[in-house]
């Protein structure tokens, strides 16, 4: 057995860490992919989405060395509500506001148990079996506010910005909204309407809210964490009652797994090869082909000359 991992901050320049953080004990392999807070809320002095990976990481820690970590879909609500424990200690320090937005983090976790995998996964970090079959759990909010950055990027490149000032006014105006743009000039009534317009085509059954979201911008997202009744919703490690799409849980026959790759949404394709280098290697592809990520890998955010669109992480475990 080979097991290998890769873990880069989206700093060019490493100045800072990134928010994935990778997990390996005996048997055991996580990523856990921490939410990147627009407002940059830090705690212990790092930021709250690498906060809530190490938390989540930790705790899995805890529970596999004491022997009560659960075998089934207990296992997410174990780490969750370890989480939960410790933002409520920050609430108290004061570090954290009580109804402010929560620290949050994906998670893909495969344990092997002897003659089975099992597979733990929440949020969109992704996994890969036999370097053929890919499941990523994609939320569909991303899907909205992706459409929202392509159609206002290209406005804004018809407004002859460029490079890295296109790539920051763009994720302003994602970020913080719709009305905010259109109020401070930098949406005109007519691009702000057809924007409304191209939702509710593309996303009619859940355009209202959609509509209403981006209004808003990313800064207002949490509120679709565990919220199953709205059309949006989606699951996240966040310390609140799990709910709404993006988990699963399956196990397969060891003897049918020849290799394992778990890996955040910092890559936009995925390689041919199961190695290490082969990931990197698509990467700098899709970077030299659309670094934009506005054509060929439509994504949230696009590179910079500063930092790459996100972090990035794999983590592969080769039977054979």
């Amino acid at each position: 057995m080979q097991i290998s991992s890769f873990n880069r901050s989206k700093y060019r320049s490493f100045e800072a860490p990134g928010e994935d953080v990778i997990l390996i004990l005996t048997n055991l392999y996580a990523l856990f992919d921490g939410a990147t807070d627009p407002t940059k809320t830090m705690l212990d002095g790092i930021t709250s989405g690498r906060f809530a990976a190490f938390t989540c990481a930790e705790a899995v820690s805890r529970l596999w060395a004491t022997q009560k970590l659960a075998r089934d879909e207990e296992l997410l609500h174990q780490v969750n509500a370890q989480l939960e424990q410790v933002l409520l200690q920050k609430i108290a320090q004061g570090q954290l506001q009580a109804e402010g937005k929560p620290p949050s983090t994906t998670m893909a976790l495969a344990w092997d148990i002897g003659d089975e995998l099992l597979f733990f996964l929440l949020g969109d970090s992704g996994v890969r079996l036999n370097g053929k079959e890919e499941i990523i759990l994609r939320k569909q909010i991303d899907h909205v506010s992706t459409l929202a950055r392509m159609t206002i990027f290209k406005l804004l490149r018809e407004q002859d910005l460029d490079g890295d000032e296109l790539e920051y006014q763009t994720r302003q105006v994602v970020y913080f909204g719709l009305d905010k743009a259109l109020e401070q000039g930098v949406l005109k009534s007519i691009h702000y309407q057809n924007l409304l317009e191209r939702i509710k085509l593309n996303f009619p059954a859940s355009a209202e809210e959609g509509i209403s979201f981006l209004k808003q911008g990313v800064v207002s997202q949490h509120r679709f964490a565990n919220q199953e009744k709205l059309p949006l919703g989606y699951a996240a490690l966040n310390g609140k009652s799990l709910a709404g799409e993006g988990m699963l849980c399956f196990s397969r026959p060891k003897s049918s797994i020849k290799s394992l790759e778990l890996f955040t949404d910092g890559y936009f394709s995925l390689p041919d090869d199961v190695t290490v280098a082969g990931w990197e290697k698509e990467f700098a592809q899709i970077e030299s082909i659309d670094p934009c990520k506005i054509d060929s890998c439509p994504a949230i955010k696009g590179s910079t000359s500063i930092e790459f669109s996100d972090d990035r992480s794999v983590l592969i475990v080769q039977y054979a």
